[in-house]
């Protein structure tokens, strides 16, 4: 089955960037709220507790992936007996799933004191919170999450941006009406499970409302079940990857620099998250109509779409690259003030972050699409201890910079290979020409960044003159890139594109 693709992709996008707009000012308030009324201590700890978390759910290692992946093939031949048979695989699996995490979560609690090595406000007590975090994380593997599968194959994340939509909102009015009411903590974070439970009963509903033939059912072939076995095997260190780059940071700032340098940097974090929030609707968007792509369509067709979505993304994360250079210290001034301010070169540095760890996002959506996870099985684990070893060792020598740099330099070194495995398995060509258009893009946002960051450099500093910045910066880097990029056919391509995109919406 040819699913209509860019129908879908576009309501995907849509809906999740409604989405994403919610989880961008909500939090936004909800940190604020918590950063005058609580504290500075209150925000490293939900960091902190985050990124534990985030370690736990390694024990997912790849699942949820390999699963979604398997789905591809059996969708576009409407093998519905199979795609049951998945469905019943992949909840069996996250019920051991959260179970296994319930039980290395409790075995972790002995060590909560390590990393967490300062005094805490004499109200909180740091098992609990803990526990209460613990058990919200548990909820959402044993409570239905394998019907998400079926969203993400059939390309309907619309319908997890509409639940979000209405639970989030609520979440975040009961949590902080309750914080402002009791001034209590415990009373803000007793919420978190029973939005869970909500959201994951609502998912159910409508997923068995659009899907009604779909009962998790039968058993897997023998070959099937190899086959996604050897997948997860491979995400494992994908999976190990990604969280170690997420959570290793705040861990090993607790462990050597204190809460109150999580904090700070979870502000400049949750900015530049706030940004690959809305790219990431965009690649997750695509994924599922890339694999039915690959599927059905030719090799050159897909690679001319991949020359076309990397330019489009090129030019997108240069954009927003110069966005955060530029905009990072006066919105932070307006936020939390000097004393909770980083100096400038933690901005370039996490600049440089941002756009490394973006430019890179096209291969690895089309390696996910394509399920070459074995292929590309050694990097993470390279990537992982590089990263590992240099946050331990820099931050001990330069402080923040030290972390924020080692994850720059590890996700630097994924490009090569993650190219390589794109064009050797999927394409199967050289990559040359494109990192030809990877340096030129880089030497566009470049240009763009140091003219549009002089002309930011005229205002002084006011609510007004962080407008007008924002309008030069929505202006000056897109004006550059398109008299750079005008005679590049992928820039035609592109506009044809909108084009036609338009004429679908109007």
């Amino acid at each position: 089955m040819r699913f209509a693709r860019t129908k879908n992709t576009l309501r995907n996008i849509a809906f999740g960037s409604v989405n994403r707009i919610i989880n961008i000012v909500l939090p936004f308030i909800s940190r604020t709220v918590i950063l005058y009324v609580m504290g500075t201590q209150y925000l490293g700890l939900s960091s902190l507790f985050s990124s534990i978390l985030s370690f736990l759910s390694l024990t997912e290692l790849g699942v949820g992936a390999a699963m979604v992946y398997s789905m591809y093939k059996p969708i576009a031949e409407n093998d519905y007996t199979t795609i049951r048979a998945l469905l019943n695989l992949y909840r069996k699996l996250y019920r051991i799933i959260g179970t296994v995490i319930l039980i290395i979560g409790l075995l972790l609690i002995p060590f909560l004191k390590i990393l967490v090595p300062e005094e805490l406000p004499p109200e909180i007590n740091l098992y609990l919170l803990y526990l209460i975090y613990l058990f919200n994380a548990v909820l959402s593997y044993w409570l239905f999450a394998y019907k998400n599968a079926l969203l993400q194959a059939y390309q309907r994340d619309d319908v997890n941006s509409k639940i979000a939509s209405i639970i989030t909102p609520a979440s975040y009015v009961v949590m902080l009406l309750c914080l402002f009411l009791t001034k209590n903590y415990y009373a803000y974070v007793l919420w978190l499970p029973v939005f869970t439970v909500l959201t994951n009963v609502l998912r159910l509903i409508l997923v068995n409302r659009l899907f009604p033939e779909m009962k998790p059912e039968g058993e897997v072939s023998a070959e099937l079940k190899h086959s996604i076995f050897k997948k997860t095997t491979a995400l494992i260190g994908t999976k190990l990857n990604t969280v170690v780059l997420n959570a290793a940071d705040n861990l090993v700032m607790s462990a050597f620099l204190g809460l109150t340098v999580i904090a700070m940097y979870g502000n400049y974090h949750y900015i530049m998250t706030a940004i690959t929030g809305f790219t990431g609707i965009i690649y997750s968007s695509m994924t599922a109509g890339l694999g039915n792509s690959l599927q059905t369509d030719s090799l050159e067709t897909n690679y001319r779409n991949f020359e076309k979505f990397s330019f489009i993304n090129s030019w997108m994360v240069g954009w927003c690259t110069v966005c955060l250079v530029c905009l990072y210290q006066p919105l932070m001034l307006i936020w939390v003030k000097k004393d909770l301010m980083f100096p400038f070169y933690v901005v370039l540095e996490m600049g440089l972050y941002f756009y490394v760890y973006q430019i890179r996002k096209i291969p690895v959506v089309y390696k996910d699409a394509a399920g070459i996870w074995w292929e590309d099985r050694f990097r993470p684990y390279i990537c992982m201890v590089v990263n590992i070893v240099l946050n331990i060792v820099l931050v001990q020598i330069i402080g923040i910079s030290g972390i924020i740099l080692s994850t720059v330099f590890s996700l630097f070194i994924s490009i090569p290979w993650e190219n390589y495995t794109i064009f050797k398995y999927v394409f199967k060509r050289s990559s040359k020409t494109y990192y030809g258009k990877m340096a030129f893009s880089a030497g566009t946002m470049l240009l763009a960044g140091f003219v549009t960051f002089w002309i930011c450099s005229l205002f002084e500093d006011s609510i007004l003159s962080f407008l007008l910045r924002m309008c030069v910066c929505v202006v000056v880097p897109n004006v550059l890139f398109a008299l750079c990029n005008c005679k590049r056919p992928e820039f035609k391509e592109m506009m044809v594109m909108v084009q036609r995109i338009m004429k679908r919406q109007l």
